[in-house]
């Protein structure tokens, strides 16, 4: 092969790519409007679920929920739904788990919560009029803050929508992992349980980062769909969270787990868990409890799609609801 039939093919992948990157993060990352929900959801005879949105240090974090505690009578204690709350990959949204808002039993059992991520689907940084505004370290989606907001949105979300000593369900896979640990940390309550589906712990190439870097330059990133650069904004975050800090997220569960189980512990038993594990890979497993030791965590290899199957989740939830307390368990 000549070096002009060589250069040819390098050009054709590299073009042939581009083009599988706008498709796959811009013509075929559907991302909804309330209106386009409504319309969906009257169309099948179901009670539409709404968008609804918070702002954090000038990020507007969009997310949908069916407020189904909104609804619900009676005193504080032991009456209100428990929480369900989705967090998606790097390549999603909050609209690819409109399933669950559809899905009858998960509707009655829970207060859903869906959240478009920083960078996602509906979520972005409200750049202010003032200049000299608080948030002016900003000035772009992913500034100063980003981390700090990305971890405390399931809080402030939650606290927006009435969750007082209800349990709390966080589901997430892939990057979204470090954003469930991360919630946990900014939560840091005995009721949260997180769970973790294919959970993407493991440190990147270098020539993945590089990569990363690259593309969130100002000069690169405007050639590339919004969803595609945030994605590469994340993974960038995430890589932060699984070096220096992550031993930090571990030992705040441990410390939670072990606290709660404890004599002194508030109506838990011993042997309490939190955080749970599901197709993570045994070189991570021995990493997480390098960290922990062996009595925290629950590990199992079962993978669960949790964008298209649902009802798999909620079985998962059930299944480990030993771990709840007796007046916060699914009936």
């Amino acid at each position: 092969m000549t070096r002009k039939s060589v250069l040819y093919f390098v050009l054709a992948t590299i073009f042939a790519w581009y083009i599988f990157i706008w498709c796959k993060f811009h013509f075929f990352n559907k991302v909804y409007t309330s209106d386009e929900i409504k319309k969906e959801f009257t169309t099948l005879k179901l009670e539409a679920p709404l968008y609804d949105s918070i702002n954090i240090r000038g990020y507007s974090i969009k997310y949908i929920t069916n407020k189904k505690n909104y609804s619900v009578k009676g005193d504080e204690f032991g009456k209100k739904k428990p929480y369900l709350v989705l967090l998606h990959n790097s390549d999603k949204n909050a609209g690819y788990f409109l399933d669950y808002f559809k899905n009858k039993a998960l509707n009655q059992k829970f207060h859903i919560l869906a959240i478009d991520r920083i960078g996602f689907g509906n979520s972005n940084f409200k750049k202010l009029e003032q200049k000299n505004s608080l948030f002016q370290q900003e000035e772009k989606e992913f500034g100063n803050m980003a981390d700090y907001a990305s971890g405390i949105t399931v809080k402030e979300i939650l606290n927006a929508e009435g969750q007082y000593m209800e349990e709390v369900r966080i589901v997430a896979d892939g990057s979204g992992g470090m954003a469930g640990l991360q919630a946990y940390l900014y939560e840091n309550i005995s009721f949260s349980k997180v769970f973790l589906f294919d959970p993407d712990l493991s440190d990147r190439f270098l020539l993945s980062k590089v990569l990363s870097k690259i593309i969130i330059s100002p000069v690169i990133a405007g050639v590339f769909p919004r969803a595609y650069v945030s994605k590469q904004h994340d993974l960038l975050l995430a890589d932060e969270n699984k070096a220096k800090a992550f031993e930090k997220l571990i030992k705040n569960v441990q410390s939670c787990e072990n606290r709660e189980a404890s004599n002194n512990g508030y109506m838990y038993p011993k042997g309490f868990k939190s955080v749970f594990f599901f197709g993570l890979s045994k070189k991570e497993q021995d990493r997480v409890q390098t960290i922990s030791g062996k009595t925290n965590f629950v590990f199992d290899a079962n993978y669960v799609n949790i964008y298209t199957s649902p009802d798999e989740v909620l079985k998962t939830i059930i299944a480990n609801d030993i771990y709840t307390l007796p007046f916060n368990r699914i009936k």
